[in-house]
């Protein structure tokens, strides 16, 4: 590697530093923190000054001057040799602390609270605002912490329920989203865009079919006691062994439609994330912004069978061994992140 990349920039306070040997910088819609590595020379060490990046400190990632973390360095680590020293750094979004840290709030327990609410409580302490895209979604009859969970559980659940996923928006915050809020603006295509590309079929994880158990309320009648549970909906996926099946158990509570649409749902969403590709292409923009996930991007792909709108997963930046740009990107069916179907639990919907 010839040259330092200047495209990056890691400015702590009001001190910005270039100069990368190496790159490393990823994020997607399942790891609500992204996160970054950044090695460079040592100049500190060099000149003998003292050596101003510690660990703790806020910092802020941007490529060509856009943020694409927010948050805070979490590791400093200098290594040398004969012929160099270096340091790398590493951080993650601000959001890395409702990953890490324990939820607190007044109550510890909302009633008829959205979960825009429950998010804006949680992350409080945190000094992280929460933003809401789109509508706010139903109120909970009732959501708490249970003790040992991190905020970032709470919030999962919660999002979970309602069909949301939490995401980082590169400037310190956390968004409450849908999949595929966005679109890229490039089109990807092999041969021209894509440098290289790998694809997953995986059955792994799906089955012939999907019983729902319960009791179907409407068979019961006053006075009933110890009614056996039954199967009240099923869902197929003809492209697996008929031995496979499995079975998911509901609330009593549960209808025969409500049941069917989780049958559906959980044979769509298992097949969907069985179909991943990781393709890799050239640059970091797409056209005047970086790559970003939770974007709907068009790919015709005939040598993995890719055709039509994926969504992004994830993004990684980094380098090549010659020093150029390359952005690798996770993409899978939409259907993948469907919001799952409202079975009536009780106090927790």
């Amino acid at each position: 590697m010839t040259e330092l990349n200047t495209d990056v920039t890691l400015q702590i306070g009001d001190q910005r530093y270039t100069g990368w040997k190496s790159i490393d910088i990823s994020t997607g819609i399942e790891q609500l923190a992204g996160q970054f590595e950044l090695e460079c020379a040592d100049r500190w060490a060099i000149t003998g000054q003292p050596r101003p990046i510690l660990p703790g400190a806020a910092c802020t990632v941007r490529l060509f001057g856009v943020p694409v973390i927010t948050g805070f360095i979490d590791e400093a680590s200098p290594s040398y040799g004969p012929d160099q020293h270096t340091l790398t750094i590493s951080g993650r979004d601000a959001t890395g602390d409702l990953v890490d840290c324990a939820a607190r709030a007044d109550g510890q327990a909302w009633a008829g609270r959205t979960l825009a609410q429950i998010a804006a409580d949680v992350c409080r302490p945190f000094g992280i605002p929460v933003h809401q895209a789109g509508p706010a979604g139903a109120v909970f009859n009732s959501q708490a912490i249970s003790p040992g969970e991190t905020a970032m559980e709470v919030l999962s659940r919660a999002a979970r329920q309602r069909g949301y996923l939490l995401i980082s928006d590169t400037l310190g915050g956390l968004v409450i989203t849908r999949a595929g809020s966005g679109r890229a603006t490039r089109s990807l295509r092999l041969g021209v865009d894509i440098i290289s590309g790998n694809a997953t079929s995986s059955h792994s994880e799906r089955f012939s079919r999907y019983d729902v158990i319960g009791q179907d309320n409407e068979q019961s009648y006053e006075g009933a006691e110890g009614l056996a549970q039954q199967v009240l909906a099923s869902a197929r996926d003809p492209a697996i062994r008929p031995s496979r099946i499995t079975v998911i158990d509901v609330p009593d509570a549960a209808d025969a439609g409500a049941a069917r649409q989780l049958a559906l749902w959980t044979a769509a969403t298992r097949k969907a994330r069985g179909e991943r590709a990781e393709l890799t292409v050239r640059g970091w923009l797409d056209g005047a912004q970086p790559w970003r996930a939770n974007t709907l991007v068009r790919i015709d792909d005939p040598w993995l069978g890719l055709a039509g709108d994926l969504l992004i997963a994830s993004v990684a930046f980094s380098l090549d061994d010659q020093g150029g740009q390359i952005t690798r990107l996770s993409v899978t069916s939409r259907e993948a992140y469907l919001p799952e179907p409202l079975i009536d639990a009780g106090d927790d919907a």
